[in-house]
């Protein structure tokens, strides 16, 4: 742990938890470097998972339903295929020799589809180069808030996952309000309708946030075919260092 989240982890000691990771499945202590954001800390001492992963963990584990404690137990299955939308985190971690497992990151200059390494591809999400029903499920976290044209990447997901399969996300969302709109896309230029707000990207350090997803979504996910529902976490979640998550689960329908 860098000296920096070791003095976090440090002051904030009274809320460390132990418990088993839902995605590296190991008995683990999971350190909490910040009060206000429970959902992206309570980092897992062996795979560096967050609240929120295991969260997103606990989601898949619930549809398979085969025994799998973790998500690491996936490899022992060998027929459930997950594309995630982000590389070199805990889930590539810990699937990173598993069949299938695809992973994906969008970089400058490449053309999407390269391959970058074994199962893992330069992709726009709004374009998707994967065929059509490759998936039983597909992972984003906090992504879709930085996705230009938004729709068009929910549909590029469902045409990707199988009929039954399932799209497990996270955005940052308001339950009693519409969307926020902070950017104007419908030209080739953004333009800015509020102050410009940035959240961190392990690629680029900062990524433009273009929206705040509001209760609006529900209907424009069922208008694609996905049938949606959220899971927030509860009080018994505390066990796997889950704590003020919500996931939402969007299962293609046909």
């Amino acid at each position: 742990m860098k000296t920096y989240k070791l003095g976090k982890a440090v002051r904030n000691y009274r809320h460390h938890k132990v418990g088993t990771c839902t995605v590296c499945g190991r008995l683990t202590i999971f350190f909490c470097l910040d009060q206000g954001s429970f959902r992206n800390t309570m980092i897992c001492l062996f795979c560096r998972s967050a609240a929120r992963n295991r969260h997103v963990a606990k989601a898949i584990l619930g549809i398979v339903d085969r025994g799998a404690k973790s998500i690491a137990d996936l490899h022992a299955k060998g027929d459930v295929t997950i594309y995630n939308t982000a590389t070199d985190d805990c889930f590539s971690r810990v699937l990173r020799n598993y069949d299938g497992y695809f992973s994906s990151c969008y970089k400058e200059g490449l053309d999407p589809g390269t391959e970058i390494s074994p199962r893992t591809s330069c992709q726009n999400i709004e374009a998707l180069t994967y065929p059509d029903n490759s998936f039983d499920f597909v992972v984003s976290e906090d992504v879709f808030e930085h996705v230009r044209h938004p729709e068009k990447g929910f549909r590029e997901i469902f045409r990707v996952l199988r009929p039954g399969g399932y799209h497990v996300f996270t955005v940052p969302f308001h339950f009693d309000r519409p969307t926020l709109v902070r950017v104007d896309t419908t030209g080739d230029d953004d333009i800015h309708l509020l102050p410009p707000e940035y959240h961190g990207d392990p690629l680029r350090g900062t990524i433009l946030a273009y929206r705040t997803f509001g209760i609006d979504l529900f209907d424009q996910l069922n208008g694609i075919g996905f049938e949606t529902r959220v899971d927030f976490s509860s009080f018994a979640d505390r066990n796997c260092g889950i704590l003020d998550s919500s996931v939402f689960v969007s299962r293609k329908e046909r």
